[in-house]
């Protein structure tokens, strides 16, 4: 059996993280997660020409939110249906870094794990496999935690000169 991703990408440091957030990443099999979200779009030209070519949800507040976590070898796909919004991509590891594929986008992720939650910041950005220089990179920032007994995210990207591509932030619990 393969150990499960992000145990791979933290390490030791994965006994760390909060209860929840250990819960959702710790995956030896398919799982299903379902919560609520609010997600706000940029409203820039090139922010929605991004945001379509990714696939990131539709704007609005309080939408219903389901995540499938599928692992896949030493990969993971993450199917988050916003409402009837499909957004999906692929997670694997490169080096000590966690790649994740949305589209013709691939982010590589430093992690910082700790009591407190995870933070994913972003170390490199490739479109259609190539390397763009760190000042066409897009700011990423995102944060998992678990606040009375739930698990909760934030996820905020900005596109350089261009402002905000998507902001979504809400909960997630596992499906029985």
């Amino acid at each position: 059996m393969t150990v499960p991703l992000y145990r791979r990408v933290l390490g030791a440091r994965f006994d760390l993280l909060p209860p929840r957030v250990r819960a959702l990443h710790d995956l030896a099999r398919p799982g299903i997660w379902r919560g609520r979200a609010d997600v706000e779009r940029g409203r820039s030209l090139p922010a929605r020409l991004a945001a379509l070519l990714t696939g990131l949800p539709p704007d609005g507040p309080d939408q219903p939110l389901q995540v499938a976590f599928e692992p896949v070898g030493a990969t993971e796909v993450w199917s988050r249906r916003f409402g009837a919004s499909l957004f999906r991509t692929t997670q694997s590891l490169r080096g000590a870094c966690l790649c994740e594929r949305a589209g013709p986008a691939t982010f590589v992720f430093r992690t910082l794990a700790g009591e407190d939650g995870l933070a994913l910041r972003l170390e490199g950005f490739r479109l259609l496999g190539l390397p763009l220089p760190r000042v066409l990179h897009p700011k990423v920032k995102t944060f998992e935690r678990e606040r009375g007994g739930r698990y909760e995210f934030e996820v905020e990207a900005h596109l350089p000169l261009f402002g905000l591509l998507v902001r979504y932030a809400g909960w997630l619990a596992p499906s029985s």
